[in-house]
């Protein structure tokens, strides 16, 4: 593999964040224990952080919004009745492994066939904490996603529909477009993502490793102008928004400058302390 392009294809992004998940759970003050971890981000992705850089800010922001979702999802199903988790674009993620979830709930990981059938082989002796269902499909192809959203709604009465990590990278038609198809669901109740700013993409490309995720079919390019208003058109209301910032700062995961910035904010207009306050945020839909 070259050093010049670490990131082959969309897929290596998943690579990516475990590795990150694997360092956050050495750490001895570590948010969560992620035992599968390493096993998933394996040699590749060890490789992949090495020629892009350790990246420690991306790195902690990862830690962040895996906890923070963590939080969500199980109050999600302790509060609200979830029974079924639609988890789109899943990765390497091990929630249904790792998280204290009933054996009653039903959990739906949907991905490239390559990846869920690697993940597979290297999860085959490990047993998921509830039932747990591998759908190998891509998710832009738009019949088959259809299909599949048809089949979970007659199945389930609460679903919460996770896109973690995907939508930075779906076009504006393709993030639309996902947005009525979970909504032609009643019973798709919750929809939980992270969202970038236009400032944050805009800071994303101006990174040197930038091309490396371009090079790789991987580009970031959802980060509308609007924020969550975005969804609006599509029936979808803001049940639940935390500023990924804040929650850093909550959870003593805080890049070096952190204090200062935080300190700085509190000196700017209202107008720019809310748009750093939302360069990136984990948002909470629900049904309108």
């Amino acid at each position: 593999m070259s050093t010049s392009s670490p990131i082959e294809n969309i897929s290596d992004t998943a690579r990516l964040v475990a590795t990150y998940r694997a360092m956050e759970s050495d750490r001895p003050d570590a948010l969560f224990q992620d035992p599968f971890a390493q096993i998933l981000a394996g040699k590749r992705g060890e490789e992949i952080v090495r020629t892009i850089g350790r990246q420690k800010s991306k790195a902690l922001a990862i830690a962040v919004r895996t906890y923070v979702i963590d939080e969500m999802i199980l109050h999600l199903i302790k509060k609200e009745g979830v029974d079924t988790v639609l988890n789109l674009a899943a990765g390497l993620d091990t929630r249904p492994y790792r998280l204290s979830l009933p054996s009653s709930l039903r959990w739906i990981e949907v991905d490239f066939p390559a990846l869920l059938s690697y993940k597979e082989q290297k999860l085959a002796h490990e047993r998921p904490m509830c039932s747990l269902e591998l759908v190998k499909l891509d998710l832009t192809d738009i019949a088959s996603r259809n299909a599949l959203l048809s089949r979970v709604s007659t199945e389930a009465k609460q679903v919460l529909v996770i896109t973690e990590g995907l939508l930075a990278y779906l076009t504006y038609t393709q993030v639309a477009s996902l947005a009525a198809g979970l909504q032609a669901h009643s019973n798709f109740r919750w929809w939980l993502f992270e969202l970038m700013s236009p400032l944050a993409l805009k800071g994303v490309h101006q990174t040197k490793y930038s091309k490396y995720f371009a090079d790789g079919n991987a580009k970031m390019q959802f980060a509308p102008n609007e924020g969550i208003e975005f969804f609006q058109r599509y029936s979808w209301k803001v049940a639940e928004f935390h500023s990924l910032w804040e929650e850093a700062h909550r959870l003593n995961r805080e890049t070096k400058l952190g204090w200062l910035l935080r300190l700085l904010g509190c000196f700017w207009v209202k107008k720019y302390r809310e748009i750093f306050y939302k360069i990136v945020s984990i948002v909470l839909l629900e049904q309108a």
